[in-house]
């Protein structure tokens, strides 16, 4: 099953304009003229372009994981994602296409790791890496407001597919100064289009 979302960028703009003119008549001790003023409104809807994702799967699941398994500087039971980008168009010669991946989430050992407010496993969560093939610990990870360039600058993307994978990890050292605890992770993590 994949969930497709189509991303629409809109803003309005609102440009107030005040003309004001003065009229001068002969002076006079007790003559004084107001000035007058009028307001016009205008609006417009900015569209700086298009494009539809879709993922592999709507949820990952990582299956169970034993305690004993999270130990520092580890990456357990990750699973590759897809997000599928199509049918981009419209965008603005100015501005870079990108997608803009967030989440909630905690900082360990310097790395990010997703993890919704409702999980109930403690100190522990979600890695993602932009890779091709199954990643390490040491990995560079994809954190709460990166982005991802689809294109260069004014350049409709090209369709693609960006290969992600994603495991359990409770950090380095603090895995040991501050161990996980059991229960439940999840982690909600989005891909918008963003226009740079």
């Amino acid at each position: 099953m994949s969930s497709i979302m189509t991303c629409h960028k809109r803003a309005s703009l609102l440009v107030m304009l005040a003309l004001s003119g003065l009229i001068s008549l002969p002076a006079q001790a007790d003559l004084v003229t107001p000035p007058a003023s009028v307001t016009i409104n205008f609006s417009a809807v900015l569209n700086p372009g298009t494009c539809t994702f879709s993922l592999d799967k709507s949820t990952l699941a990582l299956d169970s994981t034993h305690l004993t398994q999270l130990t520092p500087a580890t990456l357990q039971a990750a699973q590759p994602v897809t997000l599928t980008v199509q049918d981009c168009s419209g965008t603005d010669a100015s501005l870079t296409p990108v997608v803009n991946v967030s989440g909630d989430g905690i900082t360990r050992d310097t790395r990010w790791l997703f993890r919704s407010s409702d999980s109930t496993a403690s100190n522990v969560g979600i890695m993602l890496v932009k890779t091709n093939a199954p990643p390490s610990y040491s990995s560079t990870e994809v954190k709460n407001g990166d982005d991802i360039p689809l294109a260069g600058m004014g350049v409709n993307p090209l369709d693609q597919n960006i290969m992600f994978y994603a495991g359990i990890s409770c950090g380095g050292a603090e895995c040991v100064s501050t161990p996980p605890t059991p229960g439940s992770l999840t982690a909600r993590i989005l891909f918008d289009l963003a226009y740079r």
